[in-house]
């Protein structure tokens, strides 16, 4: 998905979910840019677009490098 389209898609739906609503959609929205197939170092190139889409990328970069960290420390014990 091009990068255009992936701002895009946000922009046209965030201003139909109520701001107290918004950080909840844009997680569900990066889950959704996850599970079809956009890298979480592909997302971080979108952080400094919006600030409900970029806590939702740091919430997937900061669990991608626990992951990281954990696998590893499971290396380091084999």
């Amino acid at each position: 998905m091009e990068e255009s389209l992936i701002i895009g898609v946000w922009d046209v739906f965030k201003d139909y979910v109520p701001e107290k609503n918004r950080d909840t959609a844009a997680n569900h929205y990066v889950d959704f840019l996850l599970g079809h197939d956009i890298e979480p170092s592909a997302l971080a190139s979108y952080v400094g677009y919006d600030v409900h889409l970029d806590h939702a990328i740091h919430l997937v970069i900061e669990d991608e490098q626990e992951y990281d960290d954990e696998e590893e420390d499971q290396d380091e014990d084999y």
